[in-house]
C-alpha cells in the first residue's frame, strides 16, 4: 500500500518545502500501529524542535484525527477510534494520505485526552 505522507511546517525558514511530501509502501495487512511503527513516526519524518518537546496530530486526508504524535515519546499513540486496518483509509486510488498538524509545545497528553474524549 502506498502511503503519501505530508506536515505542517514549524517555522519560517521550514516553509519552503512545505506540505514537506514523503511517499512510502507498507504491507496492505498492516493495522494502524503496526504502520505508525514501520513509517517510524514522530522519527525521522518529523523535524526536532528546540527545547525537545513538541506535539503532533496525525490526520487522514479527509482530517480524521488518528494518533498523537510528540518528540517527547518514543512512539505514536493511536486514538481508540482509529484502531484498524489501514487499509480502511485508502482512497479510490487505493493510497492512504496522512497529514501531520504541528500543534506546537502543546501538552501531549492533554491532545490525546481531548481527542479521545470526543
Amino acid at each position: 500500500m502506498r502511503i503519501h505522507l505530508t506536515r505542517d511546517s514549524v517555522a519560517a525558514g521550514d516553509d519552503a518545502g512545505a506540505p514537506h511530501p514523503a511517499a512510502l509502501t507498507l504491507p496492505d495487512d498492516l493495522d494502524l500501529p503496526q504502520a505508525l511503527a514501520a513509517l517510524g513516526l514522530p522519527r525521522p519524518y518529523l523535524p526536532l524542535i528546540g527545547g525537545g518537546r513538541a506535539s503532533w496530530i496525525l490526520h487522514t486526508g479527509d482530517g480524521a484525527p488518528l494518533a498523537v504524535l510528540a518528540q517527547q515519546w518514543p512512539c505514536a499513540r493511536p486514538l481508540p477510534g482509529a484502531r484498524g486496518p489501514l487499509a480502511r483509509l485508502a482512497g479510490p486510488d487505493g493510497d492512504v494520505r496522512l497529514h501531520a498538524e504541528y500543534r506546537r509545545q502543546l501538552d501531549p497528553d492533554a491532545e490525546y485526552d481531548r481527542l479521545a474524549a470526543d
